[in-house]
Order: C-alpha cells, then structure tokens, then sequence
C-alpha cells in the first residue's frame, strides 16, 4: 500500500466521520429548539391558566377584601374601652 493511498484512505475516513459528526449535531440541534419551543408553551399555558384563575377569582377576592377592610375600619374606630368589654363578653 502505498503512502498515498494510506492518505487517501485517512481523508475519506476523516470526512465519513465529518459527515457523522454533522448528522449527529444537527439532529442535537433540532432537539434542542423543539424542547425550547414545548417549553415556551409550557409556561404560556401556565401563565394562562393562574391569569385565568385570578380572572374568575378576582369578584370574589374584592368582596372579602372590602369586607376586611371594613371590618378593620371599624375596629379601628372602636375605644380600646370598649374593645375590652367586647372581648370579655365572649370570654
């Protein structure tokens, strides 16, 4: 065998493995973008479904909050005197 063939097969080899190489890092390449696309839509479905969520929550939320802030308005309002009386009534 000659040194040039030696060569010739050294290079067809290398470029087998080339081709090899491109084959595998393109199909990496392909997953890689389709797990950040599954991804993303992950997320927006997540992020869509707690928005949803506090959407439909979000009547009910206001009137408990009102109701609390009205009761603390009142309490706030109230002489601590009469706080006492209150709290040893339900004792």
């Amino acid at each position: 065998m000659s040194e040039e063939q030696f060569h010739d097969d050294k290079i067809d080899e290398l470029l087998d493995l080339t081709r090899e190489n491109n084959k595998i890092l393109r199909s990496m390449h392909r997953r890689m973008l389709w797990s950040q696309l599954f991804t993303f839509f992950y997320w927006l479905i997540i992020l869509g479904i707690a928005g949803s969520a506090y959407y439909l929550a979000q009547p009910y939320l206001q009137k408990y909050i009102h109701s609390y802030q009205v009761m603390l308005n009142i309490f706030g309002s109230m002489d601590p005197t009469h706080m006492q009386g209150i709290l040893d009534k339900v004792k």
